[in-house]
C-alpha cells in the first residue's frame, strides 16, 4: 500500500466508509449549518442542498440522515433545545446545599434558554407549527427539554437520588419551578424584551420560588441535614 492509499484508508476507514468520529463531525456540521440558515432565511428560504454546501458535506450525507427538510428542522430543534449536557449540571451541583444546587442549575438553564439562537428557534417553532403538525413540540416538551431535567438532576444530586428514579421523583418539583420562572420569561423574550434584563429577573424569581417552596415544605427530604445551609445565599 503506497502513501496515498494509506491516507485514503485512514480518512475513510474500513470498507471505504468514514470512521465514526467523522460521521459525528459531519452531523454536527449539518445541524450547525441548518441552524444558521433556518434562523437567517427561514424554513421556506432554506434548502437541504444549501445546508449540505454550507456544512461542506455531500448531498448524500444530508439525505442519508434526514428524509426531507421538515425532518432536518425537527433535528435542529431537538439538538438546540438540549444543548445542556445530560448530567453535567448535577455533577457540578453535587455536594452543595439544595438551594445552591437549584440556583446553579437554574442559572445554567436560564443562560441557555435566553440565547438569541434559542429564542429564534422558538419563534421558528411557532411559525412552522402547522407544517410540523403532530411533530411540533408542545410547550410542556419544550420546557422539559430546555430546563426541567437539569433542574431535577440538581435537586436529586444531594440526596443519593442521582439515578433515574431520583430524577423522576424530582421531576414534578423541577417542572413547577420551570413553569413559574422560565415560561413567563420565554414569552417576554419572544415578544422582544431585553435578554440581559430577563436573565436578571429570572434568577431573582427563581430565588423567591425556591424560598416559597421551602417554606411550604415542598422541598423537604431532598437535602437531609444540610438543607438549611444554603438559605442565606444571595443571587448576584
Amino acid at each position: 500500500m503506497d502513501g496515498m492509499d494509506a491516507l485514503a484508508t485512514k480518512k475513510t476507514g474500513a470498507g471505504g466508509r468514514p470512521p465514526a468520529a467523522r460521521k459525528g463531525d459531519v452531523e454536527e456540521r449539518l445541524l450547525a449549518a441548518a441552524t444558521r440558515l433556518f434562523l437567517t432565511l427561514g424554513f421556506e428560504g432554506t434548502s437541504c442542498d444549501q445546508v449540505a454546501l454550507d456544512a461542506r458535506a455531500g448531498k448524500a450525507s444530508i439525505y442519508a440522515r434526514y428524509a426531507n427538510k421538515t425532518a432536518l428542522l425537527k433535528a435542529v430543534i431537538d439538538s438546540n433545545l438540549r444543548k445542556l449536557p445530560d448530567g453535567a449540571v448535577a455533577a457540578q451541583a453535587a455536594g452543595q446545599p439544595l438551594r445552591e444546587r437549584i440556583l446553579g442549575a437554574g442559572a445554567a438553564v436560564v443562560g441557555h434558554a435566553l440565547q438569541p439562537d434559542v429564542i429564534g428557534l422558538l419563534r421558528l417553532i411557532v411559525t412552522e407549527a402547522p407544517r410540523l403538525q403532530d411533530d411540533a413540540p408542545d410547550a410542556e416538551r419544550i420546557m422539559h427539554a430546555i430546563g426541567a431535567r437539569p433542574i431535577a438532576q440538581a435537586i436529586a444530586a444531594g440526596s443519593g437520588g442521582e439515578g433515574g428514579e431520583g430524577v423522576q421523583s424530582a421531576a414534578a418539583l423541577a417542572e413547577a419551578l420551570v413553569d413559574r420562572v422560565l415560561a413567563p420569561v420565554l414569552l417576554r423574550a419572544l415578544l422582544g424584551a431585553d435578554l440581559a434584563s430577563l436573565r436578571t429577573a429570572a434568577l431573582a424569581e427563581l430565588a423567591m420560588a425556591i424560598d416559597a417552596m421551602t417554606a411550604a415544605g415542598e422541598l423537604g427530604g431532598w437535602d437531609g441535614p444540610t438543607m438549611q445551609a444554603g438559605m442565606g445565599i444571595e443571587v448576584n
